[in-house]
């Protein structure tokens, strides 16, 4: 298990750089096993992102809809949409991510395709993901075109900016028409659960340290306790106070990592009321004892390995 984490602000928002204003174009190569628990954090940003699945299996999760995705698939997020994955019956998974400013596809704004052909998809509360399935036809094609990306990129042969926009350029057209193909005849309808989900977990990440009720969280965004554990659930796939523990226990790493405070002291600093309650779900979610972890990865330093 690694420990890569991203960097993501108090309200989701993850902070890293996706290209620049001259190029806004950024491309990475994943190893889900890399990460922290075998999982990248819940986040979102203003960008689109594509990815495709090179080896191994993962699950992956774009707002409250879960994907089973396995090498040759691909998956498209759309903006502003809560995205995370981990690891699948711990079968480790190898991905390429492709991330771009809708900029680089419309050119300028106000300009016929950002009215006719970005903006409609992007702002769409229906269309937050798509999985691209190898046995489609059009959606082949996609991960072809993403593949074509991946090398144009890698190998930067002349004009490869101009080559990947083109390439990018056509994989929006055949996106357009799977997202007019999901969208017909549908009634626009808005779900108030994301933006409310980003409101609940804004609260937490503030207040983790702090004994934190289910009225507190309810209120943070103007709901019931029963409204608030029901779309929490749905889809976090988890009930709010579950996912608190959970990041307490993450919050608790760096600081186990560390000499300067002892179990004691950590378990109060992270919200836990007691060592004796704080070991018992560190070790139901890591596998050891707080004590045992420090230990480990402090032997792992010494030897140069971390």
């Amino acid at each position: 298990m690694g420990r890569k984490k991203l960097n993501i602000g108090e309200n989701l928002m993850e902070q890293t750089l996706h290209g620049d204003y001259a190029f806004p174009f950024y491309l990475t190569h994943e190893i889900i096993s890399d990460y922290d628990q075998n999982r990248f954090e819940c986040h979102w940003h203003s960008e689109l992102e594509f990815t495709v699945f090179n080896e191994g299996k993962m699950e992956y999760q774009v707002n409250d809809t879960i994907y089973n995705v396995a090498a040759g698939c691909g998956m498209f997020v759309n903006q502003n949409c809560l995205h995370t994955g981990w690891l699948y019956k711990g079968t480790d998974c190898r991905y390429t991510v492709i991330t771009i400013d809708p900029v680089y596809i419309f050119g300028y704004e106000n300009s016929t395709i950002e009215t006719n052909y970005v903006s409609p998809l992007i702002e769409s509360q229906q269309f937050s993901s798509l999985y691209l399935d190898p046995q489609n036809q059009k959606q082949q094609q996609m991960i072809h075109l993403l593949l074509e990306v991946h090398a144009l990129y890698e190998q930067k042969p002349t004009c490869f900016e101009l080559k990947i926009k083109s390439r990018l350029c056509e994989l929006w057209s055949l996106l357009f028409l799977e997202f007019q193909a999901v969208t017909s005849g549908k009634e626009t309808s808005y779900s108030k659960d994301i933006p409310r989900l980003k409101q609940v977990l804004n609260y937490i990440h503030q207040n983790y340290s702090n004994k934190l009720t289910l009225d507190e969280l309810a209120c943070s965004c103007n709901i019931s306790k029963s409204e608030c554990c029901r779309f929490f659930k749905k889809v976090m796939r988890q009930t709010p106070f579950e996912y608190l523990l959970k990041y307490r226990i993450q919050k608790s790493i760096p600081l186990l990592m560390g000499q300067e405070l002892n179990i004691t002291e950590i378990a109060e600093s992270i919200g836990f009321i007691s060592a004796s309650y704080y070991s018992e779900i560190f070790r139901r979610l890591m596998h050891c004892s707080p004590t045992e972890y420090r230990k480990q990865h402090s032997c792992r330093s010494v030897k140069g390995e971390v």
